[in-house]
């Protein structure tokens, strides 16, 4: 059963207050913290991890997202192994089975998926073999 407190309870962490106007990742940080754990969307997690915030729930997310669809993202498919494989290969050795099922599944999947464009099936398995070369 997931945590239905607010991640505001869960990491003891307050919202962002000013007199001025707040700039959007501070509204968007404010508006995070008052979600709970099945309130977190695909956007949400893939800003924590741009953002560098709550990495370890934004990384548990991200793997429950993939293994729903390899392809997701917010722009465009397979955008959140993107930004997975751009993080820190010690890091992601803590999710190495997790992330190994995840990318035999992609590169499985990536033959018969529809593509937008010319060459990004290539980019596609170019992100999920960085990833492979991280957890070797």
């Amino acid at each position: 059963m997931e945590d239905t407190r607010k991640i505001k309870d869960i990491y003891d962490c307050a919202a962002i207050i000013s007199d001025e106007e707040l700039y959007p990742l501070q509204n968007w940080y404010n508006q995070l913290i008052d979600k709970t754990l099945p309130e977190i969307t695909a956007a949400d997690v893939l800003r924590m991890i741009r953002q560098k915030q709550f990495i370890s729930l934004a990384m548990s997310k991200a793997i429950k997202f993939l293994q729903d669809d390899v392809f997701i993202g917010e722009s465009y498919d397979g955008e959140m192994l993107e930004k997975i494989s751009e993080m820190d290969r010690l890091f992601l050795t803590s999710y190495i089975e997790d992330l190994k099922s995840i990318a035999k599944n992609a590169l499985e999947k990536s033959v018969m998926h529809e593509w937008s464009y010319d060459g990004e099936k290539d980019e596609f398995k170019k992100i999920v073999n960085v990833i492979t070369k991280k957890l070797t």
